[in-house]
């Protein structure tokens, strides 16, 4: 495996690259899917891709979030990412969350609650919390936040 890769952490980080496409094209086809869907819809969809981008492989989920460091090649773009293709997916619903919100602090909390949650779902679901259960109180969570 080392005449592909240097060490131990070029392997993590081409793992981590094509985890991050993984979860990219999930949460752009969700996206997608839902530009004309209510907020409510939107929001479960998000949560239910980043479910799905971590339940391919739980195991190497897991790896990689506690071995390759936040700020690796393609995180900080990745989520950038998100955030733009969250603000433009929540701006149609803005009448919702009342006057003077600034849509961009919004997109960047959000997609953070989007990220960490979907993670914990899937790789830190206590007994007895059914998978249903945990995104359904995860929706209700980031819709919380939305209408504050």
């Amino acid at each position: 495996m080392y005449q592909y890769f240097p060490n131990k952490h070029a392997l993590f980080l081409a793992l981590h690259e094509r985890h991050i496409g993984l979860a990219a094209d999930v949460m752009r086809r969700r996206v997608s899917q839902c530009a004309e869907s209510s907020l409510e819809r939107l929001v479960e969809s998000l949560v239910d891709g980043m479910v799905e981008a971590h339940t391919v492989d739980p195991a190497l989920s897991e790896l990689l979030l506690s071995e390759v460091p936040h700020r690796a090649d393609g995180t900080i773009e990745f989520s950038i990412r998100f955030q733009e293709a969250f603000r433009a997916a929540i701006t149609p619903h803005t009448k919702r969350f009342g006057r003077n919100i600034d849509l961009d602090t919004r997109a960047f909390v959000m997609t953070n609650m989007v990220e960490a949650l979907g993670h914990a779902v899937v790789l830190r679901q206590p007994r007895g919390l059914s998978l249903a259960k945990a995104e359904a109180e995860s929706c209700k969570a980031i819709l919380a936040y939305l209408a504050s």
